[in-house]
């Protein structure tokens, strides 16, 4: 009977102390919950962007090497019907995630004609993929160097409006081995936070 006291002596002192928790004072702004910042996030996120190519090593001194991301996943994907098998290459960034390119080697790319891209500047239907880098000076001449790549711009200043500010930023312009416009950038003013 003592130890039953006991319980109901504690359960008691629990619910008076959840009872005599100070309400919010009225007007007092809310913090919200979890469910709250779920429905404020876009329900959608880039995740990645795949790139199909006809030389996954190639590509790979490039994105990899030069430009210093960091593999995720490498394998060999075999086709539904079992004919054929590809390979396809994951990098990141800095995000596990988000933000993520691939690389994609089909069966048989390597017997795909180079593509037929403008000399100089870009058009309509193509993609710029755009990479910010603090290191510009160093990631931009390895990228160049890379073979098969083609630098469209060197790193030139650029300034872009904003809203009540003027984007500074270091843009320079390279086509990959197979065609892919890539813009590596630093912004100048105002920085990123990792800068």
């Amino acid at each position: 009977m003592k130890t039953f006291s006991l319980i109901a002596a504690g359960l008691a002192a629990l619910s008076l102390a959840a009872c005599n928790q100070a309400a919010p004072q009225a007007g007092a702004a809310e913090t919200p919950g979890p469910a709250a910042a779920r429905e404020e996030r876009n329900p959608l996120d880039l995740r990645r962007t795949t790139l199909l190519v006809r030389d996954l090593e190639a590509s790979l001194a490039l994105y990899r090497d030069a430009m210093g991301m960091t593999v995720s996943y490498d394998q060999m994907i075999t086709s539904r019907d079992g004919s054929s098998q590809s390979r396809l290459v994951l990098l990141k960034a800095n995000d596990d995630q988000i933000g993520m390119l691939g690389l994609w080697q089909l069966a048989n790319a390597g017997d795909a004609p180079p593509p037929e891209v403008p000399e100089t500047g870009f058009e309509t239907g193509d993609i710029v993929l755009l990479f910010n880098t603090s290191e510009l000076d160093t990631v931009f001449p390895a990228a160049a160097e890379v073979p098969g790549v083609r630098v469209m711009s060197e790193p030139t200043l650029r300034e872009y409006p904003g809203d009540g500010v003027t984007y500074q930023v270091m843009v320079s312009m390279l086509r990959d081995p197979d065609g892919h416009i890539v813009e590596l950038n630093r912004r100048v003013h105002p920085p990123l936070d990792w800068d």
